[in-house]
């Protein structure tokens, strides 16, 4: 391995990290929880890193970051822990498999906002539909009902489209000032 490579390696995996702590802190304090639905900051470091890396370190940030949450969360380690961890990775898939595939093709995902809000959107969808099989999941496994919760998945795809906008409108100029400022000149 390069001196290059080492040094690639070693910033991507700081800022991942740091990304991994912003989510576990933005979703413990900077949001809105209640037992059907969630609005939080949470899934900005997730987007900042698909964005900035890729789909594979978007996903590590989203499982990473989610398991710290459930484990130092109210819920602790759990045998449905595992369900909850995997939903958050879908917004990475989805976010960091754009950005790659507009980087291949000449131009970066933060310069198209359109795309970029609709890659969000799209994202969070699939996140809530994740969260609520989650739901169905857990509610199987303990052997509760799974209808209270379901009266809840309309609010829940509206907070989490909402969620998507606000993150996009952030995430754009932010990745737009990191790259100008030269921080992540390791990430290319």
């Amino acid at each position: 391995m390069t001196t290059t490579q080492k040094k690639k390696l070693t910033h991507t995996l700081c800022a991942l990290a740091l990304l991994t702590a912003m989510m576990v802190l933005l979703t413990m304090t900077i949001s809105i929880q209640t037992p059907f639905f969630k609005l939080s900051f949470g899934s900005l470091p997730v987007v900042l890193a698909a964005m900035l890396f890729g789909p594979l370190e978007g996903v590590l940030v989203a499982v990473l970051g989610e398991f710290i949450i459930q484990v130092i969360g109210p819920y602790g380690l759990m045998p449905t822990t595992f369900i909850w961890i995997w939903p958050p990775a879908i917004r990475a898939l989805v976010v960091g498999s754009a950005a790659v595939w507009l980087r291949r093709s000449g131009t970066r995902l933060e310069s198209r906002p359109v795309v970029c809000y609709v890659v969000c959107v799209i994202g969070a969808i699939l996140t809530t539909i994740g969260n609520t099989a989650g739901m169905w999941l857990d509610s199987l496994f303990n052997r509760t009902s799974f209808a209270a919760a379901a009266l809840w998945v309309p609010a829940r795809f509206v907070s989490g489209t909402c969620t998507a906008v606000i993150i996009a409108t952030i995430c754009m100029p932010l990745v737009h000032s990191l790259r100008r400022s030269g921080v992540l000149r390791y990430t290319e």
